[in-house]
């Protein structure tokens, strides 16, 4: 499954935990484990954007919102 959110975040470029869990189908809490895995391999980044809103309100929100972003390297040497 690992490979498989590799994949879905290389392709997607920037995701919610929620999003990945339900894609997945998997509990927001085993979507984290996986995505902080790719954190520390450097693949990934973690955004943490608590306070924006995402509703579109432009208000405050209390909840915290994980957001994993897809680190694009260019290749060894290019």
């Amino acid at each position: 499954m690992l490979t498989e959110i590799k994949e879905y975040l290389a392709t997607h470029k920037r995701v919610f935990i929620r999003e990945v869990a339900m894609h997945f189908d998997i509990p927001p809490e085993v979507a984290r484990a996986a995505l902080d895995h790719w954190v520390r391999k450097g693949k990934v980044s973690r955004l943490d954007i608590a306070g924006q809103c995402q509703a579109g309100c432009g208000g405050p929100c209390s909840e915290r919102r994980d957001v994993y972003q897809w680190i694009d390297r260019p290749p060894p040497g290019g």
